[in-house]
């Protein structure tokens, strides 16, 4: 009896170790069973930009409008002569007895009793721009809305060398007032500004205008 109960608690050892065996393994096969997949790898590829690009196109050019200057026709002015007359001179004559004195009298420039120098008449004429400017300017075209020819005549009073007054005179050319008192400004304005004339004088022109 006591040499068969060591055999039996051996035996069943080894039944024990060999069901911690077969779980052992149950649990491993299961777990491989069960594990995740690695995802699949990714492959990276480089896109190759084609060489030939297509060349930007230039936009199309705009043709620039023609603009035609403004052409200036400058009128002979005729001399004009204007004859001045002598002013009387008035002298004083007295009697040889020195007790009393004529009253003054009226005799003619040149006569006997001209004792005075005769003064200078103020000079009144109407002369040309080129005889008494050493300076002179063409008005510039204004801008205004008009085509056409127009005329204008200016006769400008000159005192210490400047221009200081204009009067001005339309001859010719259909024109609104608008334009009219434009074109007067820019021929004003250029004599005043631009016309050197030594002395005091008084000139007469004629500006004439053409815009096709």
């Amino acid at each position: 009896m006591s040499m068969h109960a060591p055999n039996a608690r051996t035996t069943g050892l080894v039944l024990v170790g060999l069901v911690h065996l077969l779980m052992v393994g149950a649990l491993v096969k299961g777990f491989q069973r069960h594990a995740v997949e690695a995802p699949p790898l990714i492959k990276m590829k480089t896109i190759v930009e084609p060489e030939d690009k297509p060349k930007p196109v230039e936009p199309p050019r705009i043709p620039e409008p023609a603009i035609q200057t403004p052409r200036m026709v400058e009128v002979p002015i005729p001399p004009v002569e204007i004859t001045q007359t002598k002013e009387p001179v008035i002298v004083a004559t007295g009697v040889t007895d020195g007790r009393t004195n004529t009253p003054f009298e009226v005799t003619e420039a040149g006569s006997k009793q001209d004792v005075t120098p005769n003064r200078a008449p103020p000079d009144t004429a109407i002369k040309t721009p080129g005889a008494v400017c050493t300076q002179m300017a063409a008005p510039e075209m204004p801008a205004v809305s008009w085509t056409g020819e127009a005329l204008f005549r200016a006769v400008a009073d000159v005192q210490g060398g400047r221009v200081v007054s204009v009067q001005l005179q339309a001859l010719g050319g259909s024109m609104d007032a608008r334009t009219r008192r434009a074109f007067s400004n820019a021929i004003e304005g250029t004599l005043k500004s631009r016309y050197v004339c030594p002395g005091d004088h008084r000139f007469q022109q004629d500006f004439a205008f053409r815009m096709d």
